[in-house]
């Protein structure tokens, strides 16, 4: 009887031991599945210096860079990496959905807003200006870029810009030259031998550049266009846009973004956009 006893009590025993520890196994994959990051595919570019670029070590660097880490870290259910692109394959790629963020200085145009969500929040100032070189003096507005020749980068709101005005403007027409993503050596070389008359930019890029290059350029005083940068996601993308939203207005409100700004770019490009 007691031997019975104690045989039973042992087949109960392992019973329990082992639906108890099944019930701790599905508890701790329903956990570990709860808590698992998503990943998310960021589509940058590499080759716009202070802004997404290779270090030295051949690794992404930058403002744009600075600040999708950032958001990264305020966001815990996901896992941000990083995929290159030329400028103009960044929104092909976001329509296909290869990637699931762009993220390469965009500025906000009723087309863009038509295929694409943007953040509620703009994380930089991306006026551009026009720029000559120093000893041209008559360039002071899009006008006096009538029939000279200007670069933009396909895809680029300074590129719209352009071909809105010789939409507009038939008989003044401005010889727009619209390019992949150029370097500074390129834009240099293009602007000295006369390729170019002009090409865009922003304040910091433009500082960078005078720095580099010993002052060679002018910057025209009044801007073309007037805007913020934003990051972008496909129009079925809402929960990830909020959330993302979430993140960079705790950056806005922190004094983290405007900590990034200085470091990468030289000055605080991030205090009037969001007012």
């Amino acid at each position: 009887m007691k031997k019975s006893f104690l045989k039973t009590a042992a087949v109960i025993l392992v019973a329990s031991f082992m639906v108890s520890g099944a019930f701790a196994a599905s508890k701790k994959a329903k956990k570990e599945k709860k808590v698992k990051a998503k990943t998310i595919l960021v589509g940058t570019g590499s080759s716009s210096p202070l802004y997404c670029y290779l270090d030295d070590n051949g690794e992404l660097a930058g403002f744009e860079i600075d600040v999708i880490k950032a958001i990264d870290e305020l966001l815990p259910q996901y896992e941000f990496k990083f995929e290159i692109f030329d400028f103009k394959n960044i929104l092909l790629a976001l329509a296909a959905g290869k990637i699931d963020i762009g993220a390469h200085m965009y500025e906000s145009n009723p087309e863009r807003r038509k295929n694409y969500l943007f953040t509620d929040y703009g994380y930089n100032d991306f006026s551009k200006y026009i720029v000559v070189l120093k000893e041209n003096t008559n360039v002071k507005s899009l006008k006096d870029l009538v029939g000279k020749t200007a670069q933009a980068a396909t895809g680029s709101a300074t590129g719209a810009i352009l071909q809105h005005w010789n939409e507009d403007h038939p008989n003044e027409q401005i010889n727009a030259v619209l390019t992949s993503t150029l370097t500074n050596e390129q834009v240099v070389a293009a602007m000295k031998n006369g390729t170019y008359d002009a090409f865009f930019s922003n304040i910091p890029s433009f500082n960078q550049l005078q720095k580099e290059y010993g002052g060679i350029f002018r910057l025209v005083e009044e801007p073309i266009s007037t805007s913020a940068s934003y990051f972008i996601f496909n129009l079925n993308s809402p929960e990830l846009k909020k959330d993302v939203d979430g993140a960079l207005k705790q950056l806005i409100d922190s004094g983290e973004l405007s900590r990034l700004a200085i470091k990468d770019l030289g000055s605080d490009t991030t205090k009037n956009i969001n007012k």
